[in-house]
């Protein structure tokens, strides 16, 4: 069973290399980031209200981040990956998704939304299995909202 973590500077130089896989960097949306950018961001964390993020760990094994953005009194922005492709496929995206909602509940939100580029097939999957309509269609984007 995965299991959220804090996002240590551990979960930082992995996320490095995970969102430089084409792949990965490709289904995520991830636009070129520097170390020096990635490190202010990271360090700027501690003063974001609107944001929440939490390494994910199977086992102990660091695998993947995920997070709550763009917070507001109603609804929030899910996002999240996992680098480790020997964990694709597996379930665990379900299971971040459902403990992701759970922490969009407990900040007492009505609902929760994604971004999903059209190309991203097995996410689509993934969210239209449990709950998620899709709210705007664009060319490449897909935005898409769950009730809580």
């Amino acid at each position: 069973m995965a299991e959220l973590v804090e996002f240590t500077k551990i979960f930082l130089d992995l996320s490095w290399q995970w969102l430089n896989d084409a792949e990965i960097k490709q289904t995520t949306n991830t636009p070129d980031f520097t170390k020096e950018s990635q490190q202010i961001w990271y360090n700027n964390l501690k003063n974001k209200t609107d944001y929440k993020i939490w390494g994910i760990e199977q086992n102990g094994l660091p695998i993947g981040a995920c997070g709550l953005k763009n917070i507001t009194d109603v609804d929030c922005e899910y996002w999240g990956y996992l680098g480790k492709r020997t964990y694709w496929g597996k379930g665990i995206g379900t299971e971040i998704l459902k403990m992701m909602e759970g922490k969009a509940r407990s900040l007492k939100l009505e609902s929760i939304w994604l971004q999903v580029l059209r190309i991203n097939e097995r996410a689509i999957r993934l969210y239209n299995k449990n709950g998620y309509l899709i709210e705007t269609s664009g060319s490449n984007l897909l935005i898409m909202r769950k009730s809580l």
